[in-house]
């Protein structure tokens, strides 16, 4: 191993904000992991927590209430299984009561602890509510009402993440293992037809200088003649990876020049700031661990592969972090302009001096280094490396290629990881998703302001020319708090598939993630104690939650619209199309909203309509009765469901 430059950890913007210390035992085997919430759903025969086989279990949550003023409060558990609370060392409620004493508490910190024991068979899940008489009504208690604590990322997400399974093959994991553990890198067949000869020399030689995140391990020495020489082969051997020119499909039009101004303008509308510096831009920004794109020009052989690649970045690499916006042909040849345009001659400069490429030596070396274990359409190894389990020192890390760990994180690679990689969770999974897909880089998380609000200011210069895009005003994205508890799984999973889309209005639009919309969808419902969740038919007055919505009623209809009916008067926010409701948002979340958005969602333009003692505004209506009004709202959303 030789020595590297500035190392980026895997994991650092936008972590997951930990808040309870969490100790699992199942049998003689104990697991510490760090959680956000008071809450836990596992089904029956599914791991209780990261590596822990299925079985009954207990769970422990420790952690500290934030009490913002004196409260006098009940908490209660729903769920099912044993559960005790403790507050300040004193039992306050068990899962068997109801509702605890009514329990005073004053401004500070409280230490809090659950005490969770599970069904026989394994399955078990809780959430813990709390609910103050004058100040809000019974709800699950929010991450923020806890003291934050330290969140460090399990080694086994750094070994799913470099892949090191591929070349050292774990015994047979079973099937609750790591799902990345299956995830490859990218497909190179045809990919001398995809990148440049020339950058694919650069990349193999030291890929953490063009894309200081990437997992990518340099495979050869670049700094010694030999290792600089396998760099040039290895390259001139995937040059030769091309279709058959017979076969290939004529080449389409590439885009003009002239869309590059029409492409700044996407990448400004997209947020493309928040994960990526501007193309003209050669350094990395690493306090927010964005990646340059001033290789982008240099590194597609043609803008029609840059094209083809931003509309469906998954094609040849479906575990990809890439996010796919499900650009229209002009939008994808407009910003692929914009990128060749700015970053043409501001290539980062070679690292060493590359002699000519020999294709067959190149050959030779892809074999040798075992590249087939981590990519398809390569010619197939000829060398293998010791079984995962076999591994016995590692003390001194990986002694093959140079990855793509800082000293602290290589520390943390154990022989002892195995039982995690075995043994893994969608809620954990979930966790793992969203910092790797870097969701809070658009999305704020708790009291994390996302990452695009302190960036997008960067490429404001962009949209400059559009006559008004100044006084638009810049709607907020939907916030990742309560993702888990506010919309229905199927819901949920749609939407990362890109088949569903909630605010078609917005620049900023929902990408998808095709592979991992379901189990990240389960995950973050597990997440809030919740199971998977699908609309089912709502009972209720039909007509006065039509009359609720209308302008007679609470005059929903004025934001809203309802099918292919407008809202009426929508003059700076407009709300989600009421067809969607139904499909959306879970029941309990659903109540929780309308009783009081701005708890939920603070900046929010959504108005409360209960009064401040839990009745609705409409006294005359279900005899003033707020759950019973927004229910027949909900019912009757439901009948106007497409």
């Amino acid at each position: 191993m030789f020595l590297r430059g500035f190392i980026l950890p895997l994991i650092a913007v936008g972590q997951l904000q930990a808040t309870l210390l969490t100790t699992t035992t199942s049998g003689e085997t104990s697991t510490t992991e760090h959680s956000r919430l008071p809450a836990l759903f596992v089904p029956a025969g599914s791991p209780p927590a990261s590596g822990l086989a299925p079985g009954k279990f207990t769970a422990t949550f420790t952690g500290k209430l934030i009490i913002p003023k004196r409260y006098r409060l009940y908490f209660s558990f729903s769920g099912k299984g044993a559960a005790t609370l403790k507050i300040n060392g004193e039992s306050v409620v068990t899962m068997a009561e109801e509702k605890s004493q009514r329990l005073r508490l004053n401004p500070g910190e409280h230490p809090l602890e659950i005490t969770y024991t599970s069904l026989a068979d394994g399955s078990g899940n809780f959430r813990l509510h709390w609910e103050e008489r004058k100040a809000f009504p019974k709800e699950p208690i929010p991450a923020t009402a806890f003291t934050k604590i330290e969140h460090i990322t399990s080694p086994a997400h750094l070994i799913a993440a470099h892949h090191c399974t591929k070349c050292h093959a774990p015994d047979d994991l079973g099937p609750h293992a790591l799902p990345e553990l299956s995830h490859s890198g990218p497909d190179l067949s045809n990919i001398g037809q995809r990148r440049h000869q020339d950058w694919l020399t650069r990349w193999i030689a030291e890929p953490d200088k063009l894309k200081p995140t990437t997992t990518m391990p340099a495979m050869v020495d670049h700094t010694k003649p030999e290792g600089a020489q396998a760099a040039a082969d290895i390259a001139a051997y995937l040059a030769t990876l091309t279709t058959d020119k017979k076969n290939a499909p004529a080449p389409a039009k590439a885009p003009e020049i002239k869309l590059a101004q029409t492409g700044g303008a996407h990448f400004h509308n997209l947020g493309c700031a928040a994960c990526h510096t501007k193309p003209a831009i050669s350094e990395p920004d690493f306090d927010h661990h964005r990646i340059p794109l001033n290789n982008i020009a240099s590194k597609f052989k043609e803008p029609l592969t840059l094209v083809t690649f931003l509309k469906n970045p998954q094609t040849h690499h479906p575990s990809i972090k890439m996010p796919n916006f499900g650009l229209q042909q002009k939008e994808a040849e407009a910003l692929a302009a914009y990128l060749i345009q700015e970053s043409t001659g501001r290539h980062t400069p070679d690292p060493s001096e590359f002699p000519p490429g020999n294709a067959i030596e190149g050959k030779k070396q892809v074999q040798a280094l075992n590249c087939s274990a981590c990519h398809t359409g390569l010619a197939p190894s000829t060398q293998s490396a010791p079984k995962f389990n076999a591994l016995k020192d590692w003390s001194q890390g990986c002694q093959g290629p140079r990855l793509n760990l800082t000293k602290e994180e290589q520390a943390s690679l154990k022989p002892e990881i195995l039982p995690k990689l075995k043994y893994d969770t969608a809620a954990s999974y979930a966790s793992r998703q969203i910092e790797a897909l870097r969701c809070h880089s658009c999305h704020e998380h708790d009291d994390q302001a996302s990452l695009i609000s302190a960036v997008h200011t960067d490429t404001k210069s962009l949209i400059a020319h559009i006559q008004g895009h100044a006084e638009k005003m810049e709607q907020s994205r939907p916030p990742l708090t309560h993702m888990g508890a506010m919309l229905h799984s199927s819901f949920t999973t749609e939407m990362l598939k890109g088949k569903a889309r909630a605010r078609p209005w917005l620049d900023m639009r929902m990408p998808s993630f095709p592979l991992h919309a379901e189990r990240l969808a389960l995950g973050l419902a597990h997440q809030h104690g919740l199971p998977a969740s699908s609309p089912t038919k709502v009972e209720g007055d039909l007509k006065a939650g039509e009359q609720l919505v209308s302008m007679t009623g609470y005059a929903c209809v004025t934001c809203h619209g309802i099918g292919e009916k407008p809202p009426l008067a929508a003059f700076e926010v407009q709300g989600i199309n009421f067809d969607l409701t139904h499909h959306r948002l879970r029941a309990d979340y659903f109540h929780q909203w309308m009783h009081n958005p701005s708890r939920l969602v603070p900046d929010t333009k959504m108005p409360k309509y209960t009064n401040d003692d839990g009745t609705g505004l409409r006294n005359d209506l279900l005899e003033g009765d707020s759950r019973k009004q927004f229910e027949a709202i909900r019912a009757y959303l439901g009948s106007v469901a497409k």
